[in-house]
């Protein structure tokens, strides 16, 4: 085997590393999400307990990371993917954070939540999703096309934020709704509006490992 041939064996690797990660964070998301819904406190707790699993990834993959640019001292396209990958998964580790914020607010409520304003969460939570699995796979084929999609797809999630506080503010004149429900509600929805807000950190790292800028500023 060549040298570069184990450097491309070594970056696969890494690579769905940060995808089976990433589907970790999201299948917490998930399961938050459903357990905040239902009032499911043991679905919360078994959430809370899968995030360690999420920060070993995280270690194993930096360890992983680093191993690459010390062994193998990789120039050019696949250090700037190395060290992109390393600066990811940073906001990898904290939506897998925000599903166990999502899962610990159903520790604090009693029963279902209210049936009216949990449509545009649950929006907001699938675009949100798509927008983690389209920046993963915008990684896994370096595309910058991808990352740009992913970027785009922010103002629907901020929008639904928006006509969220809107919706509740109205449930709440109208007594359809408990203060302390609204408030957990619209937490839970901030936590989905920032899981968007760290999709969006890993297109751009994306559009980084591509072309050697981040946020128009170019540092490689």
């Amino acid at each position: 085997m060549t040298l570069r041939q184990h450097l491309e064996e070594m970056i696969e690797e890494l690579k769905k590393n940060v995808a089976h990660m990433a589907d970790l964070a999201l299948s917490n998301l998930r399961e938050g999400l459903v357990a905040f819904k239902n009032g499911d406190q043991d679905l919360a707790k078994i959430v809370i307990k899968k995030d360690d699993e999420v920060d070993r990834y995280e270690e194993e993959i930096a360890k992983l990371a680093l191993n690459i640019i010390w062994r193998e001292q990789p120039l050019a396209s696949d250090l700037r993917l190395v060290t992109g990958i390393l600066k990811l998964i940073t906001d990898l580790e904290r939506i897998g954070d925000h599903a166990t914020d999502i899962a610990e607010m159903t520790l604090h409520i009693e029963g279902k939540i209210n049936k009216r304003v949990l449509p545009i969460t649950s929006q907001m939570a699938d675009i949100v999703e798509e927008m983690v699995l389209l920046s993963i796979k915008g990684l896994v084929q370096v595309n910058e096309s991808i990352a740009i999609e992913v970027i785009k797809k922010d103002d629907e999630v901020d929008n639904l934020f928006q006509q969220l506080i809107l919706k509740m503010t109205t449930e709440l004149k109208n007594d359809k709704i408990d203060a302390n429900e609204l408030i957990y509600v619209l937490m839970v929805a901030k936590y989905f509006e920032r899981v968007g807000d760290h999709a969006v950190n890993i297109a751009q790292w994306i559009i980084f490992i591509v072309k050697g800028t981040h946020k128009n500023t170019l540092l490689f």
